[in-house]
């Protein structure tokens, strides 16, 4: 009687296969990726350090509120004032600098890290147009695009007071031009990150960071008409407006200048016009979404941008015996004669190279020594700081380069397995990437010097020796609070990717307090010793804070080792992910 009762056989793998996709299946998917995405924003605040992260974001989202609101505010009510004053000609102007606005909110404010790549869910039954939708919608909430997105509104209720008429048409312009922005931006970030995965287009791109930031300060500081005299502004117009009259042509058939040429043809009567402009814009954006539709399509086939996965050129390597240096004339052992250890001398080295290759840790370097070029003749001929642009021009240098020191580990990334197998200390290790960091803020003091020197007037001997002993206060505060948040909340930096934080939230703000402080105890010690009239008390009063604060540091580090070990799950669950 068993086998009277015949079941049915279970379905065939081709058989599950071709059942047809469901809506409430793709329903699923995107639900379930909103819910891990909301899980790793939430958890995050649960691991070791999450509290005092989210400290971080309570104390950085109202600035970075404020600083938005301004342009977010201005651009309804410049709206409003062009529709209302009929001055429809000076609208792909707005369109224009909320581009503009969106794309600095790009390059200065990066998105929040993730804890896992989003590509790992092609191991999933997911379709390439769901792929596609998915990596679009994953980071729609980046600070860009709120901030631009509200931009936009306010711009369109500006409009819509001036001119209730315009509104339809407005918003439907806007509403495409906003996408045209969020896969422009895509589009680019997407494209950047191919290009980065080759050494040498890194280096590339990195001196076109360089220049092309340095070109942008110097031309806001020389043609800018706030920081001109009426003068220098009446020698300047012409040549404005003979570029501006040049590119006009261009930027109006760009998405910019079709959104205000549709708007202003549509409020005009010219419905034809409006609707070409229109149909403009949408064919950007769909070309916009094609480009990054191509990149996202290579990753999706299983591309991978990694240098580690390409295949090494074959290297011929001749029969003849290979001469084996002598050990007093290698590097290593050179290095040694002056009071390094061999293991500092090949960490230094290792170093060298990171900081060649690190754009910010450049970038950060440069840019003091290029804005202080800018400005010591205009504020040193001035008179109003006097005495006191040598130690501020040295305390905006530290800034830059302190900041980067609250995460020695992050170009290290998994190699950070090796310091704990290896017979290496790891004060060793970080005593080599302290002494990198000291050797560059006493490089920039030097050049600041020069500069000041040579653009405006040389400071006092006084001066000088003050703000030498308060730079060595500094550095070995920074070096010691930094050696500590390193190990506390390491961040993998990773170079192939492009707008990636390269400390955490809260290790920036607290390099920013440090430095502020010290700022604040070196102006206190100056006013100290003027009260007494007596400037040169400065110097030995910084000199003390300077042999404290050296204390201090070589305190920490002699801990490095044991607090390292205490920490070893953060640094390898941090610096070895993927």
């Amino acid at each position: 009687m068993a086998g009277l009762i015949q079941t049915p056989p279970p379905p065939t793998l081709t058989a599950v296969h071709t059942r047809p996709w469901t809506a409430a299946q793709s329903r699923a998917q995107f639900l379930a990726l909103a819910q891990l995405r909301w899980c790793i924003f939430r958890n995050a605040f649960c691991r070791k350090g999450g509290v005092g992260e989210l400290i971080a974001r309570i104390i950085f989202f109202p600035v970075l509120g404020i600083i938005a609101v301004g342009p977010i505010v201005g651009a309804g009510f410049a709206s409003y004032y062009l529709i209302s004053a009929d001055k429809l000609t000076l609208l792909p102007a707005l369109t224009w600098a909320i581009f503009a606005l969106w794309q600095l909110v790009v390059l200065n404010i990066s998105p929040p890290s993730l804890s896992f790549d989003i590509n790992t869910i092609i191991r999933f039954p997911i379709s390439f147009p769901r792929y596609l939708t998915a990596r679009l919608f994953f980071g729609l909430l980046s600070a860009s695009n709120v901030i631009g997105t509200l931009a936009l509104t306010a711009a369109d209720i500006g409009i819509a007071i001036a001119r209730p008429s315009l509104l339809p048409w407005a918003t439907l312009l806007l509403i495409i031009y906003a996408l045209s922005n969020i896969f422009f931006t895509r589009m680019v970030l997407s494209w950047v990150d191919r290009w980065l995965s080759t050494r040498r287009a890194r280096e590339i791109l990195t001196a076109f960071i360089l220049f092309a930031s340095l070109g942008f300060q110097y031309i806001n500081l020389n043609f800018n008409p706030g920081f001109q005299n009426n003068r220098h502004h009446a020698n300047h117009l012409p040549f404005l407006l003979k570029i501006f009259h040049q590119i006009e042509p261009l930027a109006a058939l760009l998405p910019p200048g079709l959104t205000a040429t549709s708007i202003a043809n549509f409020a005009g009567g010219r419905f034809l016009h409006a609707f070409a402009a229109l149909v403009g814009l949408v064919a950007f954006s769909s070309l916009f979404l094609a480009i990054y539709a191509l990149r996202m399509h290579r990753e999706f086939r299983g591309e991978n941008l990694s240098e580690t996965t390409k295949q090494p050129q074959t290297v011929r390597i001749p029969n003849t015996p290979a001469a084996i240096p002598h050990p007093s004339t290698s590097p290593l052992a050179s290095a040694s004669t002056v009071g390094l250890s061999p293991t500092i001398a090949a960490c230094l080295q290792k170093e060298f190279l990171y900081l060649r290759r690190n754009t910010n840790q450049l970038y950060g370097f440069i840019a003091p020594i290029f804005m202080v070029f800018l400005f010591a003749n205009r504020i040193g001929t001035s008179g109003r700081f006097g005495s006191f642009v040598f130690p501020a021009a040295v305390a905006y240098s530290v800034l830059g380069v302190s900041i980067l020191s609250y995460n020695c580990l992050g170009m290290d990334g998994p190699g950070i397995q090796f310091y704990f197998l290896s017979p290496t200390r790891l004060r060793d290790v970080f005593l080599a990437k302290n002494i990198i960091g000291f050797l560059l803020s006493f490089i920039e003091l030097v050049l600041i010097f020069t500069v000041i020197s040579l653009t405006a007037h040389p400071p006092s001997l006084l001066i000088s020796l003050g703000t030498f002993c308060w730079l060595l206060f500094a550095v070995f505060t920074n070096g010691a609070v930094g050696n500590l948040r390193s190990l506390a909340a390491p961040k993998k930096i990773d170079l192939s990717k492009i707008n990636r934080k390269q400390t955490s939230q809260l290790s920036a703000l607290i390099a920013v307090g440090i430095v502020a402080a010290c700022f604040a105890i070196g102006y206190g010690g100056v006013l100290l010793a003027n009260s007494f009239n007596l400037p040169w008390l400065m110097v030995p009063f910084f000199l003390l804070l300077a042999v404290a604060a050296f204390f201090f540091y070589l305190h920490v580090l002699n801990r490095i080792d044991t607090i390292a070990l205490s920490h070893r799950e953060e640094l390898a669950e941090e610096l070895c992910k993927t």
